[in-house]
């Protein structure tokens, strides 16, 4: 029993002895301080290094690191330097370090230092999900980047063995994970679980690739038609650096969708950027979007996108590029998304013919509706590079705050706040080039032609500008529709900042620059533009060496029912021409066909049209509603219930000026019934003809009463032609005029 004591006291001494010489969470029995400042680098999925702040008194530090479960005594090291690498980690694990000070043969110790964590990033696939069978009962649940990586892999292996020349664009089919033959992942349903960090990873390929479909059109390859729910997670640090010479290169989160495909629920926050190296052999594509490339017959719902976008191609002077916030392409639909794009951020595309969008790029068919796009940063499509030696082609950049180009997808319901800029630029590198150029913006798409269109707001801070050689068309909502479609309505744009059109030379007649505030050229198959309106406090400007027009409304366009312009005190409606003349207008500069009825415009600031080169019958024409309205025998133009208040300025220049309070130009197959203005003293300058000599149309003064008894009369007329009534508020917006209905 005594020898059992004296072992046991024997134990205690050489143990205390031990602790003193060791590093201890408490000990205190050493002058040397705790490391501080400790920091990772080089982290990898596997490894990485950790520094700290040098003790001058210590001549070794012991390092030790543990996991959530238990510390990693075999990992733990001791070195003489302020460093240390970790290797042979588990990707995606948390793990804490301790630092602690020693001297010389460890006879001293500072106590360990705080645990500080660092997270593993993701490594390559994983080889399981979280869970989940891949069914609507019990979808594949996503927690982690690996995880979203093994969904593209098995969607697009599962592509692979339905198309054996299928080749997939990474090397993951080298990757043994186990595939369940039971399972067609590409029609699977997948959630995520929370949200996921893809700073880690470098190497994406798209959810359903889109390689190898001979027609890009009806696309029969490489596919993903399952279902997506983001469960409003958010995908932070989306990147793809991409660099190809595929003939159809498709860049996102998915490539390709098919028919089934559903999306929803979901954010992402990145930065995409795809180079196409091909030559003009082939007819090449790059088509980008930040959730879905290629929307054949998809619907994408409650989506959003943050960050930015560029495309381009390095040699290719036929190439198409076509980029989306949501959707590159979309034959299908886009329903209550939203695409933020920060001061800091840019969506740039390069191409003969770029087309971009903050939602969508191109719009093929179905709908974009009840969507929202913030533009802080810039947009800008330019056409380039551009082949000047050609004798015959054309070059056209579109750029829109909703989609760049849309010939079938109606948009409706759908708002866009222009902090920033979205600009379109298409120009020869040389004066000698044939190639005709020319470029399209709208605050909502670029050029347009779906069936309908309608109801959505548009508030303008920044810029919406297009500049090219030969023809460009800018508008508030849309810069070009030609005889496409039926009418338009519910367009409301305010503009604080300004809206400009440039060419810089001509190649035929029709070229031209047309700028509006809400569209740029406006004709449809059926109907007009109908109960829209602008608010300008800034500026709308149009410039062309052969003949340009801008109007509040529209710069060129057929039929308008219940528009109006108003026109604020410091604010700008300008219009240069030149050879050809120039016109403006309060509500549409030119009046292509049909009439305007019920329209009105409130000027307190400036409208001006000139141009130092036109001569003869080449004129000048300004009026408070339509600048140029001349009917033929067959095809009149009317005027109908419709006033202008020019308590600004409204000023012609040039050889033959035909400026007027109504129309600055018509004829004798221009009608006009109950149509009234009024102008401050000399606030109409430049001959005018029959309209401005003639006090037939003037009203006395611009009193109340004055203002109600025309309203009166215009709403008889109104009704009288089949439009029925423009007054009917309580209050009209401008002037606070009431009025009886007849």
């Amino acid at each position: 029993m005594k020898t059992i004591f004296y072992w046991v006291i024997l134990s205690i001494i050489c143990g205390f002895t031990l602790t003193i010489a060791s590093c201890s969470d408490d000990d205190d029995v050493t002058s040397l301080s705790a490391p501080g400042d400790i920091k990772y680098s080089d982290i990898s999925s596997n490894s990485f290094k950790v520094t700290w702040t040098a003790d001058p008194n210590a001549t070794s530090y012991i390092v030790k690191i543990k996991d959530e479960w238990r510390e990693l005594t075999d990992k733990t090291q001791t070195v003489s330097e302020p460093s240390a690498t970790f290797t042979g980690l588990e990707s995606e694990n948390k793990y804490w370090v301790a630092v602690c000070s020693t001297t010389a043969n460890a006879s001293s110790a500072s106590p360990f230092s705080k645990w500080i964590a660092v997270k593993m990033p993701e490594g390559s696939v994983a080889r399981t999900f979280a869970s989940g069978e891949g069914t609507e009962q019990y979808p594949f649940i996503i927690k982690t980047a690996g995880q979203l990586k093994l969904m593209a892999y098995l969607v697009n292996k599962t592509n692979e063995i339905k198309n054996t020349q299928a080749i997939l664009a990474t090397d993951q089919d080298e990757i043994e994970i186990e595939m369940d033959p039971t399972i067609d992942y590409t029609k699977a349903y997948y959630e995520l679980g929370n949200d996921i960090d893809m700073s880690g990873v470098n190497d994406w390929t798209p959810i359903g690739t889109g390689l190898d479909n001979e027609n890009i059109a009806m696309p029969e390859k490489n596919m993903f038609s399952g279902s997506f729910d983001g469960k409003n997670h958010t995908i932070h640090n989306f990147t793809i650096n991409y660099s190809s010479n595929n003939t159809s290169a498709m860049c996102g989160l998915f490539g390709l969708s098919k028919s089934g495909c559903t999306i929803s629920n979901l954010n992402v926050e990145g930065d995409i950027t795809a180079v196409h190296t091909g030559t003009q052999e082939t007819a090449n594509y790059l088509v980008i979007g930040g959730i879905l490339a290629y929307g054949y017959q998809a619907v994408i719902t409650n989506c959003t996108f943050k960050g930015s976008i560029r495309a381009s191609f390095t040699t290719d002077t036929d190439g198409t590029s076509i980029v989306g916030g949501i959707c590159g392409t979309i034959l299908g639909t886009i329903n209550q998304c939203t695409v933020n794009i920060p001061a800091s951020s840019e969506f740039i595309v390069n191409g003969a013919t770029p087309q971009v969008g903050a939602i969508a790029g191109y719009g093929n068919s179905g709908y974009i509706t009840y969507c929202k796009a913030v533009v802080d940063g810039s947009i800008l499509a330019e056409s380039k590079p551009i082949d000047d030696s050609r004798e015959y082609g054309s070059a056209r950049a579109h750029a829109g705050g909703i989609c760049g180009a849309s010939s079938g997808s109606s948009i409706g319901a759908c708002d866009v706040t222009i902090n920033g800029s979205i600009h379109a630029k298409s120009k020869k590198s040389s004066e000698e080039g044939s190639i005709s150029t020319s470029a399209a913006v709208g605050g909502v798409s670029g050029s347009y032609a779906a069936d309908m269109f309608g109801n959505c707001n548009i508030l303008i801070k920044g810029s919406l500008k297009a500049e090219a050689d030969n023809s460009v068309d800018v508008g508030g909502a849309i810069g070009s529709q030609v005889r496409a479609g039926y009418g338009c309505s519910a367009l409301h744009v305010t503009i604080l900042g300004e809206i400009a059109g440039t060419c810089s030379s001509s190649g035929s007649s029709s070229d031209a620059t047309y700028v509006g505030g809400v569209y740029g050229t406006g004709s449809f198959q059926m109907g007009g533009i109908s109960d829209s309106d602008v608010t300008l406090k800034g500026k709308i400007t149009a410039e062309h060496p052969q003949i340009a027009m801008a109007g509040g409304i529209a710069g060129s366009t057929s039929t308008l029912t219940r528009c109006w312009t108003n026109i604020d005190t410091n604010a700008l409606l300008s219009v240069k021409g030149g050879t050809a003349g120039a016109s403006c207008g309060g509500i549409t500069a030119n009046l292509l066909s049909g009439g305007i009825y019920g329209c009105y415009t409130v000027c307190r600031g400036t409208m001006q049209a000139t141009s130092e080169t036109a001569s003869g019958r080449n004129s000048i024409n300004i009026g408070g509603i339509a600048g140029a309205a001349s009917g033929t025998m067959r095809a009149r133009k009317i005027l109908t219930g419709c006033y202008s208040l020019i308590e600004g300025s409204l000023t012609g220049n040039g050889e033959t000026v035909f400026a007027g309070g109504i129309v600055g130009m018509s004829n004798a197959y221009t009608n006009m019934n109950s149509t009234y203005w009024w102008s401050a003293s000399d606030a109409i300058k430049g001959h005018s003809g029959v309209i401005g000599e003639s006090d037939v149309f003037k009203m006395q003064d611009s009193s109340q009463a004055s203002l109600e008894e025309a309203a009166q009369e215009m709403n008889i007329a109104l009704k009288d032609s089949g439009y029925g009534y423009f007054f009917y508020r309580e209050k009209d917006k401008c002037l606070n005029i009431t009025t009886t209905l007849p």
